[in-house]
């Protein structure tokens, strides 16, 4: 099958973070034209929550999702509930919200937020393409793990 090739899986998500980047960053662009501004109380204080916690799960999504190979090269057996994956299906892209969300709220542009709303409503094109890939290549192992974990919190 086409979309089952070595790296189809990681060709999607980079395409999903590409949009992510490229609405995000049209955001920022169009932030210094239509100044609308929002101020949430502790502006500051989100802002850096996001920062610390956006790349952290960013991070453990991506250590946890190399354990999977390693796990199946050792053991044979698909291990789909590790880490955040336990909890939801796309921990990445819940990590990427948070932390365009922390700029967001660093430079308080409505027009930012809006983007980033809009990328990650978009990057779920691409999670279910990214899903049907993971289907096809694992079958009902991989449905069990849908049908059981949520797509996000």
């Amino acid at each position: 099958m086409k979309e089952d090739r070595p790296g189809a899986v990681h060709r999607v998500l980079a395409t999903s973070y590409l949009a992510y980047f490229l609405f995000c960053s049209l955001g920022l662009f169009l932030g210094l034209f239509l100044p609308v501004n929002f101020f949430v109380s502790h502006n500051s204080f989100w802002a850096i929550i996001c920062f610390v916690v956006g790349p952290l799960f960013i991070f453990w999504a991506q250590v946890t999702s190399y354990k999977f190979e390693v796990i199946k090269k050792k053991t044979g057996q698909l291990a789909f509930k590790r880490g955040p994956y336990r909890i939801l299906r796309n921990p990445t892209q819940l990590g990427l919200l948070i932390l365009v969300l922390g700029y967001a709220f660093a430079t308080q542009t409505a027009i930012l937020f809006l983007s980033t709303a809009t990328a990650y409503i978009i990057s779920n094109v691409f999670f279910r393409k990214h899903e049907s890939i993971l289907e096809s290549r694992y079958g009902d192992s991989y449905k069990s793990y849908k049908a059981s974990v949520k797509k996000v919190l």
